[in-house]
């Protein structure tokens, strides 16, 4: 089952010397970590909102928190507990926190699967975050409207994949403290916005916002935008 592992930071998080390439290394090398990359820090991000024909563009994650995600890993475990085993053993894990969700398949028609792309390459300049909104005025996406937007992006190199996931209340929380580990239900984050999916979006910054700006789900939630880090050295 595939999983995506969302990497948050955590103000209780405790220091740690552990390598994360070794853990990249490590679950690569056992064919159950498929990819995963860093996200540039939260205050560059862009949230984009649709309420009714304005397009609401602002700087900033979608709320203000101690927690947020830094970047993202997917994985192919046998169960929830090989999911568990592979987040307690991440460096941020002790020094921050992982979220695990399972992941829902969707399926939206032919021509509209993810585009290839091996390991940790980045195939994609930024990630878009969709969120859930319980402010935002009642709204359900029409899977065919979906379809022509993912479509469309596939088209003009917008849009390169992106993982459709279960929701919140099946989310497991790991972390790491004083040598114990923590598993509880929930998100990263008591937020009453949680992930409802993630979504690879190429180009500038004006072209990721104005194809994320046409997703139907960015009117019924909020999207994030944040810039991979691929500048590490």
């Amino acid at each position: 089952m595939k999983y995506v592992l969302f990497v948050a930071t955590d103000p209780a998080g405790e220091p740690t010397d552990e390598s994360p390439e070794a853990w990249v290394e490590k679950w690569n090398g056992r064919g159950v970590r498929a990819e995963g990359m860093p996200l540039r820090p939260v205050d560059e991000t862009r949230t984009v909102r649709v309420r009714g024909d304005r397009v609401l563009v602002t700087d900033g994650p979608f709320a203000e928190t101690n927690e947020w995600i830094a970047g993202y890993d997917l994985i192919e475990a046998a169960d929830l507990d090989e999911a568990i085993e592979v987040a307690a053993s991440h460096p941020m894990a002790t020094g921050g926190r992982i979220e695990i969700r399972p992941v829902a398949p969707l399926d939206l028609g032919p021509g509209t699967g993810n585009v290839p792309h091996e390991g940790d390459v980045p195939v994609a300049r930024f990630l878009g975050i969709l969120r859930t909104d319980p402010a935002a005025p009642p709204f359900t996406p029409d899977p065919a409207a979906v379809a022509h937007w993912v479509l469309d992006g596939i088209a003009s190199g917008r849009y390169l994949g992106g993982e459709h996931l279960r929701p919140v209340h099946d989310a497991t929380l790991v972390r790491r403290r004083a040598g114990e580990l923590l598993v509880t239900d929930g998100a990263y984050a008591d937020v009453p916005e949680w992930v409802s999916g993630i979504v690879f979006i190429d180009g500038e910054w004006e072209e990721a916002v104005d194809y994320l700006a046409r997703c139907p789900m960015a009117r019924a939630g909020t999207a994030e935008l944040r810039e991979f880090w691929t500048d590490l050295t």
